[in-house]
């Protein structure tokens, strides 16, 4: 079968959910993994700091050319070598946030995805389920993203006192997925509802 016979078939719904599967069994595998070198390892905890925040480090640098430096605002990652269970956690909090939102958003994905398989998919049950996921999503992704930043700031707190740091960024990828299930909600909901006045018609 040729690739745009391949495109026309009717569904991919077993192909995505080995996908979903797999996206699953990687994310629980790697949070296994941090967690245990975190806990029974010596790894060391990464800090980000501003170069301003380090004398020395921003500015001038030998290697450079002449006119060359670092500039103030340049992200620097510091290790700590004997982290003190706060700064463990504090670091495994910038980034666990994302992480249960993406298992989240992948487990009800699977649901949706299998129930679809099953029967029909076009249903106000399916729909329901795409705007709650829509909604974990857009409010999951802008919690995340707020415990994250505020843990990179404790945790830079715990490196220098006289400089708290993080970077704050709007969770664009998190609502622009969010929105984008929304539509495909509406999209199917359309649907249904059109198929709906069809059997009346008939």
């Amino acid at each position: 079968m040729s690739f745009l016979g391949k495109l026309r078939r009717p569904d991919w719904f077993g192909e995505m959910q080995a996908l979903l599967v797999l996206g699953l069994v990687g994310t629980g595998l790697a949070v296994v993994v941090t967690g245990v070198r975190t806990v029974l390892g010596d790894s060391p905890v990464i800090a980000q700091l501003p170069a301003d925040a380090m004398t020395d480090v921003a500015g001038p640098v030998a290697g450079l050319d002449d006119g060359v430096t670092i500039g103030p605002d340049s992200i620097v990652e510091v290790q700590i070598a004997d982290p003190s269970i706060h700064q463990v956690v504090a670091e495994a909090l910038t980034s666990l946030p994302t992480v249960l939102v993406v298992v989240s958003t992948l487990l009800m994905l699977l649901r949706i995805v299998r129930r679809a398989r099953r029967g029909d998919p076009f249903t106000a049950g399916t729909v329901r389920q795409l705007r709650i996921l829509a909604v974990l999503v857009i409010a999951g992704g802008a919690v995340a993203g707020t415990v994250e930043n505020l843990a990179a700031l404790d945790l830079s707190l715990t490196v220098t006192e006289e400089t708290a740091y993080t970077v704050w960024q709007l969770p664009a990828g998190w609502l622009l997925a969010g929105f984008g299930l929304m539509a495909i909600a509406e999209v199917v909901n359309r649907g249904a509802v059109m198929r709906d006045e069809l059997d009346t018609v008939i």
